[in-house]
């Protein structure tokens, strides 16, 4: 559980930081206390729900964007992610076409197992 709280303060680190704000600037968003805050990126504290929802809004986050914690898989980008599907269709696609037995040219296919022209 305290590796879970440490990645959860590293990322509120993170975000905080990109923002160039204080603990004391995220805080005072927040309706929080400085300390907290310090505690919580340090891994020390325990922040509830709804502490964790002030957080991320103070920060301009989505709350599921402040609890993606790092898995070790690189996180791609939605861009990525929809070039990927679509990589992943096409190779679909070809696997479809070139099985000797299944998909779209199966009926093209003479008893010698060639595609005819």
């Amino acid at each position: 559980m305290a590796d879970l709280r440490g990645r959860l303060g590293a990322r509120l680190r993170q975000f905080r930081r990109a923002r160039r704000l204080t603990q004391e600037e995220l805080a005072e968003r927040a309706g929080l206390s400085y300390k907290f805050v310090g505690e919580v990126e340090r891994g020390l504290g325990n922040p509830t729900l709804t502490t964790l929802a002030a957080l991320s809004e103070a920060l301009g986050v989505g709350l599921v964007d402040l609890l993606a914690l790092e898995t070790g898989r690189p996180r791609l980008s939605p861009r990525q992610a929809s070039q990927v599907r679509e990589a992943i269709a096409s190779i679909e696609t070809l696997v479809e076409w070139a099985a000797p037995t299944e998909g779209p040219r199966k009926a093209e296919r003479s008893k010698s197992g060639k595609v005819k022209k």
